[in-house]
């Protein structure tokens, strides 16, 4: 553990950040905290159609992108947890920021933030392909296939944007609570389905124990695999309102992760054995109510497409709420606008941050739905986008924790924090280069590049701009160097 000196001056610059963020300070509770991150994940969203996306890619290797993409996550999470015991009440901007300087932390919070913000774009878009047969406007389209109904998804998504927006700003616990909420409905009748259709079909070992499967498809189906995880570490992101957060965060990081993977291990290979193999299944736009037509419960299916709409309105929030406390401290930080780390005087809520992120969260998904882009596919490309953002946070907290622990507790083990983040770095930087070689199809293959080039623009954008308004009244700035 660090010395008492070194804990003295981390709380000062806590205490000192506390009282300038306007946000509700120690208010959210470790179950509170859970909920975000569950929210973020949305594990009902993705159990509803991460199987079919994923099982496009990697064919009869699909439970294995899920459990390798679990693995490697749940050593992210352990660098996040790490950390956040030496520097309670501090997000990964913070943390990155600390042990790479501000360009770094600048480059991993735009990816953390173009992570959360895609995510919700997605989410937008799925909750608008459930919620159209629930009023018989239109039915769920397959991949590829041109969208429909767009003065429906119109009205239908802005609904959804505003609706999370008005819960984002009332405040953090409200949010969370009724992210939590929906979540639990909705796994209840996606399980339902699963295992009524499971009993029917029978148990069977192929999706276990698969033939002919390749390392190409395993890894090239983790980055949708990847996108079914990917905001277990959003309760980090709200360390401010964290009760106890050297306690809590990391049981809400790795709780939240475990029950995820524990759902999309069960939920891919129910479906997998009950469709017979992953062709079939990949072929299905909505597999689930596929599932519950087939045994005869059309009410099963209706109940499965209002667990999708929860689901993904309670993923609306809960990335947004991440987001926007992303946004929040970059505004403190001087890293952006500072007007964007305004908060709410009487909700103490980042109302300015969560207002920008959702109107462009609802430029994205409409716009590509104007286009002719149908719901699946946005959230499947939005998706994949967002989650290379989110690697490359998770590639810098990886590489940044042995950086922080060597300065502040050189004997807490940072050998063990460099072994780890240094796998975390290489499996997703691996991830990503078979992402770009071979060069997959059409549009998948635009993806990396697309990413890269938004990187390079904010580098471009933090060079021409915050690099030359330093002023060296950075919170990070105390913990960054080394103390003693």
């Amino acid at each position: 553990m660090p010395s008492l000196p070194i804990v003295e001056q981390i709380q000062d610059v806590q205490a000192g950040r506390s009282a300038r963020s306007g946000l509700a300070e120690g208010t959210m509770g470790g179950v509170e905290l859970m909920a975000q991150s569950t929210a973020g994940i949305a594990p009902s969203a993705v159990m509803v159609s991460g199987a079919t996306l994923v099982a496009a890619i990697a064919g009869p290797g699909t439970l294995y992108s899920y459990v390798v993409s679990l693995a490697v996550l749940m050593l992210v999470g352990w660098c996040v947890a790490r950390v956040a015991r030496l520097r309670p009440g501090e997000g990964m901007l913070s943390h990155i920021t600390a042990a790479f300087g501000r360009a770094v932390g600048f480059v991993g919070s735009m990816g953390l933030a173009f992570g959360y913000l895609l995510i919700a774009a997605g989410c937008v878009a799925q909750f608008s392909q459930y919620v159209k047969p629930l009023f018989g406007v239109a039915p769920p389209v397959s991949a590829g296939a041109p969208g429909t109904s767009f003065g429906f998804t119109l009205v239908f998504e802005v609904l959804c944007v505003a609706g999370a927006a008005f819960m984002m700003i009332r405040g953090v616990r409200v949010s969370a609570w009724t992210g939590v909420v929906l979540e639990i409905l909705s796994i209840g009748a996606i399980l339902l389905v699963l295992t009524l259709a499971l009993l029917r079909h029978g148990f069977v070992l192929a999706p276990l124990l698969p033939t002919g499967i390749t390392l190409g498809q395993v890894v090239g189906g983790m980055v949708l695999a990847l996108l079914g995880f990917v905001g277990f570490e959003s309760a980090a992101c709200l360390s401010v309102e964290a009760k106890d957060p050297q306690r809590t965060i990391p049981r809400a990081v790795f709780g939240s992760a475990l029950l995820a993977g524990a759902l999309y291990l069960y939920s891919s290979y129910a479906q997998m054995a009950s469709f017979d193999g992953s062709e079939k299944l990949a072929a299905d736009a909505t597999p689930l109510n596929t599932l519950a037509d087939g045994l005869g419960q059309h009410w099963l299916a209706l109940m499965v497409d209002l667990g999708a709409v929860a689901s993904n309105f309670a993923c609306v929030t809960g990335s947004l709420t991440a987001a926007s406390r992303v946004l929040h401290a970059m505004g403190e930080s001087r890293l952006v606008h500072p007007k964007v780390a305004l908060a709410h005087p009487e909700r103490k809520t980042p109302h300015i941050a969560i207002l920008l992120l959702s109107v462009v969260a609802l430029a994205v998904a409409l716009g590509m739905a104007a286009s002719g882009v149908n719901e699946l596919d946005v959230y499947s490309y939005s998706g994949t986008l967002g989650t290379f953002g989110y690697m490359v946070a998770y590639i810098l907290m990886g590489l940044g924790a042995p950086v922080l622990l060597r300065k502040l507790a050189p004997r807490a083990g940072a050998g063990l924090a460099a072994l780890i983040g240094g796998i975390v770095a290489i499996c997703l930087s691996y991830v990503f280069y078979r992402n770009i070689y071979p060069v997959p199809v059409w549009p998948t293959n635009l993806m990396p590049w697309l990413f890269l080039g938004v990187l390079l623009a904010a580098s471009g954008w933090y060079f021409a701009g915050p690099a030359r308004q330093r002023d060296g009244h950075d919170p990070a700035r105390l913990v960054a160097e080394p103390l003693g």
